[in-house]
């Protein structure tokens, strides 16, 4: 196995571990990660358009529309019509989902402290394996993605 075959293989062995633990705690919440994904973009960005928030996520290249679509039909996301052009339709958590919210954000934030407890101790700095993996990802739709979450939240002021 050559060194890329390796890393391509254990960058995959991560993320299916980690969605796996992640499908694992959201049990309660009888979400899935994608789910509980698009969520937290429109907790964060509060309304926005099929294709903004396809900009955003992770889980889903391309259009989320089926994703959107069933969470619609479960009442977790409301379409409204844009105020100001009638063919724009945003989206925006309904109250089902907001009542929801705070349940989901700790879920999230223990997982993640799980995560930096995992990383903490690497021979390598988190920033320093931060960098590379983004390096990794510029200029993929992922990558951005994240660029865009990442310029719109509050850690990455403070």
């Amino acid at each position: 196995m050559t060194p890329a075959e390796e890393l391509r293989y254990l960058i995959l062995a991560i993320q299916r571990d980690g969605n796996r633990q992640l499908t694992e705690v959201l049990r309660p919440l009888d979400l899935t990660p994608a789910q509980a994904e698009v969520l937290q973009v429109l907790d964060q960005f509060d309304q926005l358009t099929l294709s903004e928030l396809g900009e955003r996520l992770v889980c889903e290249t391309g259009s989320p529309s089926r994703l959107v679509k069933n969470m619609v039909n479960a009442g977790y996301i409301t379409r409204t019509r844009d105020a100001l052009d009638g063919r724009a339709v945003r989206l925006s958590l309904s109250d089902k989902a907001q009542a929801i919210m705070p349940q989901l954000n700790q879920i999230e934030a223990d997982y993640n402290a799980s995560v930096g407890e995992l990383v903490k101790d690497l021979p390598i700095p988190v920033d320093a394996m931060l960098e590379i993996l983004h390096g990794l990802l510029a200029g993929s739709p992922s990558g951005k993605a994240i660029q865009l979450r990442k310029a719109n939240s509050v850690d990455s002021k403070t």
